[in-house]
């Protein structure tokens, strides 16, 4: 009643100043004018549920068939899992991604997996989870036309504003041990590349013979491979990766292995939607709203040492390359919310 009160006041008191200007007689009871044209004369609290996550908006009219609609959206924090296998990036069938059958021991990763564990005492697994995690986070704007008198139907038009990086993905905590133990491995095929001893003990060098060094440097790193690059992978202003190469994914020095989801912070949304009463003679309405948001194109979805995986590569293995397919589909996301709606004056 206080809210309401105050509302009337401050139409009022525009009324007065307008009217001044007019050098036409005032006086607060034209404010009943304003409400007689269902301009702002009441205000609906609203809670909303959909594939835009958990929200709320307030809405008030400002004419007979228009009505102005804020508030958010807040999409819960789940998480999807997705597994990956590592491989030598020396293994001569990973360009058309196909394994090829061995027998138990003699595969290139089992045998860096023993050289592993001969020399530092750690344990490599090929295979890694990943959790895939969105956080999209938004405001809203909102204006819907009821183009019936009923005021069942309407048609919206506004527009999102939210967080630009909408979702995150990252190896499970459970799987760190195992990417260190690759980083380790991989600290080794650096040594042997840059030509040196793999470390040095009290001023003695230890080195491996010649033969096994160029066994190791043939077999390559141990890393994810994700496919082939359609084109050059620039990263501040150098070119990482050429057009042509086997993209393999390294964990990077924090012993993960990580990408991020980027897309506009300003996304137009048109949509429709129909509501009513929740019951007969109940001031609760229900109604759901069903349209597209505009991304501006398909996702991003950026690893840790910068290579976009919907727009650099045409296709990935396993279920990371699932959810990469996934999202590039999305050039505008499905709207579809139902809506609680309560008067509040």
């Amino acid at each position: 009643m206080i809210v309401k009160t105050i509302f009337t006041m401050v139409l009022a008191s525009v009324t007065v100043l307008v009217s001044a200007q007019d050098s036409l007689p005032v006086s607060i009871p034209q404010t009943s004018v304003l409400q007689k044209k269902n301009f702002l004369n009441h205000l609906d609290a609203s809670v909303t549920v959909g594939s835009t996550g958990l929200g709320f908006d307030f809405a008030m009219p400002i004419g007979e068939y228009v009505q102005i609609r804020a508030g958010a959206a807040f999409f819960p924090h789940i998480k999807l899992k997705m597994t990956y296998g590592l491989e030598m990036t020396g293994d001569s069938d990973n360009d058309n991604g196909n394994v090829q059958p061995a027998t138990e021991g003699t595969t290139s990763f089992e045998k860096a997996a023993r050289v592993l564990k001969e020399t530092t005492g750690r344990d490599v697994s090929p295979e890694v989870s990943m959790w895939a995690v969105p956080q999209y986070n938004n405001f809203k704007l909102m204006v819907d036309v009821f183009p019936f008198k009923n005021r069942r139907w309407h048609i919206t038009a506004g527009f999102y504003i939210g967080n630009r990086n909408f979702a995150t993905a990252y190896n499970r905590t459970e799987d760190m041990p195992n990417l260190l133990s690759v980083n380790l491995y991989n600290h080794l095929i650096d040594k042997l590349k840059e030509g040196g001893d793999i470390f040095v003990w009290e001023g003695e060098a230890v080195s491996i013979p010649d033969q096994l060094k160029q066994s190791a440097l043939r077999n390559g790193y141990i890393a994810v491979p994700f496919g082939v690059l359609k084109n050059d992978v620039v990263k501040d202003d150098q070119v990482v990766y050429r057009k042509g190469e086997t993209y393999f994914v390294k964990p990077a020095e924090d012993n993960m292995i990580h990408s991020e989801g980027y897309i506009n912070k300003f996304k137009p949304y048109i949509g429709f939607g129909y509501g009513g009463h929740l019951f007969k003679g109940s001031e609760t309405m229900i109604s759901f709203d069903a349209g597209v948001m505009f991304w501006g194109g398909s996702p991003k979805l950026v690893t840790h040492d910068g290579v976009d995986l919907v727009h650099d590569l045409p296709k990935i293995r396993g279920s990371v390359g699932r959810t990469v397919d996934f999202a590039k589909m999305f050039t505008v996301f499905p709207v579809i919310n139902l809506r609680l709606t309560q008067r509040i004056f």
